[in-house]
């Protein structure tokens, strides 16, 4: 069978390929969900701009003209192509009037006479059909599958029904797609299940998607993801500079094992993030380094670094270093993720810092599947060939969470170290204990360090 890519990101990669050409799937879910925005997007991104049309049905009482108003500020949309490539046309009249035999063969007639490759019909509201006969929704499906197999086009049914189906056709269509606007305490999250696909296999379970000036963009659970073989790892030196010397003349191998990942613990105040600025200042415009800040901003960072001596300022400005900030408003732990290796893929990054893991703990689903996400994105890092140092606060990501996972998570890293003031140190002593090495091992178990001193001094790459 022949693919229907949807030129919609991430969508393809939930559905193996895409749509199939001639099957009938269903879009359902709840009002402001984002369903006529896809099949919008579907209709101007994947099939005006190869030259195809679109039959655009509408069954409510609102104008085209609105429709398109909406869609206007859209990135996808294309004024040129309304009514040539996506021909817009009303079934309300139709439904109303003679009922949805008579939709069926309006749809017919406009798509003989435009040579239609996709149709959409839009608006079929649960609570409206409520009074209409069973049979007549199983004929109006069987009536739409029809069309789509003798004309060799694929169609698209759009209903909303707050959580209620369309029944009669759950076991006739090819696919069913159900959208969810989830919201958690005073957090939202938009979710997508592909309930049925059928003639492939897909991503299965509830994948977030979030709607922007560029349409819909789809992100697939990163832990259920296939496992593919790793691309060509980058050419590391035998060891990789943490940044801090104390601690690279303890490690056997002078260093951090290249593609290593490592979890340096610390309460608030500890000195994470200056010890993980101290390992992201090591970046050369031959090795560059991104950094994940969760909480503070590329400016503060720049202000930590100029205090400690460290050329941050001058790696951002040389493109060395590049600082993203996490967790903007409602963005989910999927968003995240996806947004993270998309960036170190484009900068060619060597290491990598997320400083903050409370920053991923703080979405709607990590209380549920941080433990195995956090071990995915390690994974994908190392097979990348990129060195990872992450920061966690264990009292900050059980609250973020509301569990209390971090001992769990430690199991993911190679390394573990533990940062702390010594109780009887100053402001600026702190004690760094080795907690956990994997692929090196350390001649000593615990190094006293005074941040901004030897241990720590104004180290890296101008």
């Amino acid at each position: 069978m022949t693919r229907l890519p949807t030129s919609v990101p991430g969508l393809d990669e939930i559905l193996h390929g895409g749509l199939f050409e001639g099957g009938v799937y269903i879009f359902e879910g709840p009002p402001g969900a984002g369903k006529t925005t896809l099949a919008n997007q579907i209709a101007y991104a994947a099939h005006a701009r190869a030259g195809k049309k679109t039959l655009y049905m509408t069954m409510l009482a609102e104008s085209h003209s609105r429709m398109v108003q909406h869609m206007s500020g859209q990135t996808f949309f294309d004024p040129n192509a309304v009514n040539a490539s996506v021909i817009y046309i009303s079934g309300y009249r139709e439904m109303e009037e003679q009922g949805l035999k008579a939709v069926v063969d309006l749809m017919r007639s406009e798509l003989s006479r435009h040579r239609a490759e996709l149709f959409v019909v839009d608006g079929l509201v649960v609570e409206n059909l409520a009074s209409r006969p069973e049979e007549s929704i199983r004929q109006f499906v069987h009536g739409l599958q029809s069309l789509a197999s003798a004309m060799g086009c694929t169609g698209l049914l759009l209903t909303s029904g707050n959580g209620r189906s369309l029944n009669a056709e759950q076991t006739m269509v090819d696919g069913i797609f159900a959208f969810e606007d989830y919201i958690y305490q005073w957090r939202a999250e938009r979710r997508i299940q592909v309930r049925k696909f059928r003639g492939s296999a897909v991503e299965r379970g509830k994948h977030t998607f979030c709607i922007t000036k560029h349409g819909l963009r789809f992100f697939p659970r990163l832990e259920g993801l296939p496992v593919e073989d790793p691309p060509e790892a980058r050419a590391h030196s035998a060891a990789v500079p943490s940044g801090v010397p104390a601690l690279d003349a303890a490690l056997e191998t002078g260093g951090l094992t290249p593609g290593s990942s490592t979890l340096v613990v610390g309460d608030s105040g500890a000195g994470k993030t200056l010890l993980a600025l101290a390992f992201a200042a090591q970046a050369t415009s031959a090795d560059p380094g991104l950094l994940f800040a969760c909480s503070e901003n590329a400016g503060e960072l720049c202000r930590l670094g100029q205090a400690f001596q460290l050329p941050v300022g001058a790696l951002l400005d040389s493109g060395a270093l590049q600082i993203h900030g996490a967790g903007q408003e409602d963005e989910g732990m999927d968003e995240m993720g996806h947004r993270l290796l998309r960036l170190a893929h484009e900068l060619g990054a060597g290491r990598l810092v997320v400083d903050g893991l409370a920053g991923f703990a703080d979405t709607v689903a990590f209380p549920e599947r941080g433990y195995r996400f956090i071990g995915r994105l390690v994974r994908e890092l190392k097979q990348r060939g990129i060195t990872s140092l992450f920061t966690m606060d264990p009292t900050a990501l059980s609250v973020a969470a509301g569990a209390p996972l971090a001992e769990g998570l430690l199991g993911w890293f190679d390394n573990v170290i533990d940062l702390s003031r010594p109780a009887d140190g100053g402001n600026s002593a702190r004690s760094l204990g080795l907690r956990k090495l994997r692929g090196t091992r350390a001649q000593v178990g615990r190094i006293e360090l005074t941040l901004g001193g030897p241990e720590l001094p104004a180290s890296g790459n101008s």
